[in-house]
């Protein structure tokens, strides 16, 4: 299934072409609409209204809005008795019946996709920039979220950068930059995601890609690019080499500020050794554990005293931490359902006691083990904590360094018919 509205889409190159005589010339009902929805999924929605109208929605609003606007189509082309291109029907329809643009500017597609191009390049190494990344990222875990699909994200630094830039210029330095960037997407697949992060920091967002795999990958880089000696001006100035960390995506972090501080934790693990790989590791636990800032029920039973509920404090993908009115001792095996009720969400797990402390007069919390069995338990354990998550889920002591930002254009094209959202009136 496609990714999320945005560049670097997968979809079909016979499902573009179609948008596009859709938008100009051919006319779709809304059962042909629904019928291609079945065919590539809801996802044809979202894909739709961005190439119209540079609009980004989620599916479910997308479809919404996008079948009005069909219905629209006809009532114009009745009206006019004539036929109206899906292109007028929705530059019309928000500006005179959802009433969501101000200024609607005419522009050729070409031209514009050569201004969004560029608002997502950076200019050195023409990889996609901090502002890409920014937009891709939240599309990957969107993507998870609906189909279950696990990601893993790479960053990555160059090591001693800054000797190098005094020792042989600048214009050397960008040109060691170049390279690692080429590298770097000479080793990407196609839908993989190569970015310069900031400065001499690059990431990759690498799609259904597993610790495992991803670590693989990794040792190829950091091969590739210690092999590569940087020739400038006819002179050899040797290698450079990089140190590489990885997080995957969900067990690593929630969002994507999670994801990125846990690959930076693990980046510079690696650079206190330099030229290295190094996934991404708690230093207490084998699982990154995400505090709660409301409880989250669940029930536990045994043998020994039926069922009892608890509430979980805190929750990792290998296990969670709970206060409950019993204790078990350690080494105890019970089962555990995890739930929400409001949105009919169960998830029940085979569970071991591994930590018991009273907390006070019949009072306990416990730590419990867990294995999650396939992603889509995965899928459900992130549906139930979402809402229940501390504004920070960042649980790792020290604060986290952020890279710099890449400088530069940080515009963006706006619409086909070029739209710009409405600021809305205050209530």
């Amino acid at each position: 299934m496609a990714p999320f509205p945005g560049s670097n889409r997968q979809f079909p190159t016979q499902l573009k072409a179609l948008l596009q005589r859709t938008a100009t010339t051919a006319t779709m009902t809304v059962n042909h609409w629904r019928t291609l929805a079945e065919e590539f999924g809801p996802e044809i929605y979202a894909e739709a209204l961005y190439r119209l109208a540079r609009l980004e929605m989620e599916p479910d609003q997308a479809q919404d809005c996008l079948l009005a606007i069909v219905a629209h189509q006809g009532v114009l082309s009745r009206a006019l008795r004539r036929n109206v291109s899906l292109l007028t029907a929705t530059c019309d329809y928000f500006m005179q019946v959802d009433p969501v643009v101000r200024e609607p500017v005419l522009l050729e597609v070409r031209l514009l996709q050569q201004k969004e191009d560029h608002a997502e390049r950076d200019e050195l190494t023409g990889l996609l920039n901090r502002r890409a990344f920014n937009q891709e990222l939240p599309r990957e875990i969107e993507r998870f979220r609906r189909f279950g699909h696990g990601f893993t994200l790479l960053m990555l630094d160059v090591d001693h950068f800054k000797e190098f830039n005094d020792a042989h210029g600048h214009s050397a330095g960008d040109l060691a930059l170049i390279k690692v960037g080429s590298i770097l997407t000479e080793s990407a697949r196609l839908y993989d995601r190569v970015v310069r992060y900031g400065g001499e920091e690059f990431a990759l967002i690498l799609p259904q890609t597993g610790a495992e795999e991803s670590l693989a990958v990794a040792e190829r880089i950091r091969d590739s690019i210690a092999r590569q000696c940087i020739n400038f001006c006819g002179q050899d100035l040797g290698c450079v080499t990089v140190s590489i960390g990885l997080a995957c995506y969900p067990v690593d972090g929630l969002d994507m500020a999670g994801l990125v501080e846990s690959a930076d934790k693990a980046m510079y693990t690696a650079k206190e050794r330099r030229n290295c790989v190094r996934l991404y590791q708690d230093s207490k636990r084998n699982h990154r554990r995400f505090a709660l800032s409301s409880p989250l029920s669940l029930s536990l039973q045994t043998p020994q005293l039926g069922s009892f509920t608890a509430s979980a404090l805190d929750v990792s993908f290998g296990g969670l931490r709970c206060s409950a009115t019993a204790g078990l001792p350690p080494a105890t095996v019970l089962h555990l359902v995890l739930s929400d009720a409001a949105r009919s969400i169960h998830l029940p797990l085979r569970a071991e006691v591994r930590r018991l402390d009273a907390t006070g007069a019949g009072s306990y919390q416990m730590g419990l083990a867990f294995r999650l069995e396939n992603a889509e338990d995965q899928m459900k354990l992130v549906a139930l904590l979402d809402g229940h998550l501390m504004a920070t889920e960042h649980q790792d002591d020290g604060p986290r360094k952020m890279p710099p930002e890449t400088r530069g254009n940080d515009t963006r094209a706006g619409v086909a018919a070029q739209m710009q959202p409405m600021p809305k009136a205050n209530a």
